[in-house]
């Protein structure tokens, strides 16, 4: 059987390109809204959840922030290319006091009233139950523990994406698995965080806040667009990637560069491209 058409442009992916693609923004965002909650008011022994992990940005803010004493950390995701990465990070860092478990946000199989801190960031608006996994917050959370769910107001780089698409593979085709993003936004947050029983007895357990980071995307931003195009414009399907692909491949990508460079949240700083996205973020305290 012959291979799979690639591109010859085409990037082969992995868990150090992913990261280079996302930026360090999670990471920032993570920092800021852990000095929010202010770790060092945690009490000693404290459990957190960091949930769909990623590669690590919320662990790896907890440990570079002032954690309380004997700190505990669950690190759970579905994905073996985030997974890998954290375990890279973790690898060199061997006193760190984290468990990893692939584990479905879904469906967490921890006990009641386990941890005092659970941060869900990114995650919620790519999984098949939110409202489910919102509950497992809630029911994993001790009492008086804090839930922390974040979702992009704006993604500025993905509507240039899809506009390439609709140029270079026409209006017709239908969207690359990964350009399909849920319109899944704060407003869906709070609908579906109430149907997970928050703020149900208490209308205050929920509050919401706004984070704007500038994510990086390096001195070469055809580059940067170049890993994307790879990762996120895949065609789904059998046929997958096409010959016209290949054809196309520099006018898309420079349609994307285009755009980019033009759009109100781009600038660039001393040679580094930067683009701003806004977050909205849940801050859901569980009373007792």
């Amino acid at each position: 059987m012959a291979s799979p058409f690639v591109p010859k442009q085409a990037i082969a992916f992995d868990g150090a390109l992913l990261k280079e693609l996302q930026g360090d923004i999670s990471d920032k965002i993570a920092m800021s809204l852990l000095k929010d909650l202010d770790l060092s008011d945690m009490p000693p022994s404290s459990v957190i959840h960091d949930n769909g992990c990623g590669y690590g940005a919320v662990t790896m803010a907890v440990m570079a922030s002032d954690p309380p004493k004997d700190v505990q950390i669950h690190a759970t995701d579905v994905n073996p290319i985030f997974m890998a990465e954290l375990k890279t990070t973790l690898t060199k860092n061997p006193t760190w006091p984290v468990k990893t478990d692939t584990m479905d946000a879904c469906a967490l199989t921890f006990p009641d009233n386990t941890f005092d801190l659970s941060m869900t960031t990114f995650v919620l608006a790519g999984l098949p139950d939110a409202v489910g996994a919102l509950s497992h917050i809630r029911r994993t959370l001790k009492p008086g523990g804090v839930g922390v769910a974040a979702v992009w107001r704006e993604i500025p780089w993905h509507a240039a994406l899809v506009r390439a698409h609709r140029q270079t593979r026409g209006t017709d085709e239908p969207l690359a698995p990964f350009l399909v993003m849920p319109n899944y936004k704060k407003a869906e947050v709070a609908r579906d965080a109430e149907a997970a029983g928050w703020g149900l007895k208490n209308e205050n357990e929920v509050e919401w806040t706004e984070k704007a980071e500038w994510v990086i995307l390096g001195a070469d931003l055809k580059r940067w667009v170049t890993i994307g195009w790879s990762f996120f414009a895949k065609p789904g399907g059998e046929e997958g990637w096409r010959q016209r692909d290949e054809d196309r491949w520099d006018e898309a990508v420079d349609a994307v560069v285009e755009e980019l460079r033009q759009g109100p949240w781009h600038k660039v700083e001393e040679g580094v491209h930067k683009i701003r996205m806004v977050a909205d973020v849940a801050i859901m305290r569980k009373r007792g």
